[in-house]
């Protein structure tokens, strides 16, 4: 899975081998920081599925519960989901790998179909992806 600049050069790539997430630069990325990115421990976790707004892994059960703010929580022991309070959407997820939190989140998402922006945040490090129209 790759991500592309506005003129459609990549900058990074997204691996998941079924056992680690790895990330890789592409000729695009320039300056772009952190360099050194450690593979993510993670398993059968699914990356189109995290990145269309979908929990990372299938959903067979867990806990139910709510934040202070409202918020739904479901959590499976491989997963946190967070959802608005009215239980339409996604509005953020975490993942606990070996060593490793990754927090994902979907800011403005606020209708059906993909979200216009994810952003990842791993070991400090923050990445926003945006869904250019099509």
């Amino acid at each position: 899975m790759g991500v592309y600049d506005p003129l459609g050069r990549p900058v990074l790539f997204l691996a998941n081998d079924g056992v680690r997430i790895t990330v890789s630069w592409g000729p695009a990325a320039g300056e772009f920081t952190p360099r050194n990115l450690p593979q993510v421990q993670a398993g059968p976790v699914s990356l189109g599925r995290i990145l269309s707004g979908a929990p990372g892994y299938p959903v067979d059960g867990g806990d139910l519960g709510r934040t202070a703010g409202g918020e739904w929580v479901l959590e499976d022991g491989r997963q946190r989901l967070f959802s608005d309070p009215s239980r339409r959407l996604l509005s953020r997820a975490e993942y606990d790998f070996p060593g490793k939190r990754v927090t994902v989140s979907y800011p403005g998402w606020e209708t059906t179909g993909p979200p216009p922006l994810v952003a990842i945040e791993i070991s400090g490090a923050k990445i926003s992806l945006r869904r250019d129209a099509e």
